[in-house]
């Protein structure tokens, strides 16, 4: 398969759904009020998630 063949049939859906996940969790990191240390927990894993989305996806646009 060439270069061209495989831009074409690039997963649309799987770019689309690591990018909706990494908007979700940051969204959980800036909107939820750290009351206790459950929340305070909730939030360091959220963090840690996006992060590991935001490489994830770095990687899959690399082709890797």
């Amino acid at each position: 398969m060439n270069i061209s063949e495989f831009e074409r049939q690039k997963p649309r859906k799987t770019h689309k759904t690591i990018t909706n996940l990494i908007k979700k969790y940051k969204k959980i990191i800036i909107d939820m009020p750290i009351m206790d240390d459950d929340d305070a927990i909730r939030v360091e894993m959220a963090a840690d998630f996006a992060k590991e989305l935001e490489n994830l996806k770095k990687t899959f646009e690399k082709g890797e």
